[in-house]
């Protein structure tokens, strides 16, 4: 299993998130949800991940970094059509 810093620096992270078990599960979410949307193709979810949304009002990375990782979840999530 992958872990946070692992999951960032795909992501082309340089710095860490918060390290609260409860972001760690979140950031797995993301993950998760990423390689589904884009068939595991990590090229695309790197760039996801570093693209401005519109709908985020930010690039996705670095809202998780500034806290709001339950808003690109969410996110991630609505695009997959679970919520």
């Amino acid at each position: 299993m992958a872990d946070v810093d692992s999951i960032l620096a795909r992501w082309g992270a340089m710095s860490s998130a918060p390290r609260s078990l409860a972001d760690a599960g979140k950031l797995l979410g993301i993950s998760l949800g990423l390689g589904a949307i884009f068939n595991e193709d990590q090229a695309a979810e790197k760039a996801w991940m570093n693209t401005y949304n519109e709908r985020l009002g930010g690039v996705p990375i670095r809202q998780v970094l500034a806290g709001h990782i339950d808003d690109v979840l969410a996110q991630v999530d609505a695009e997959r059509g679970l919520r």
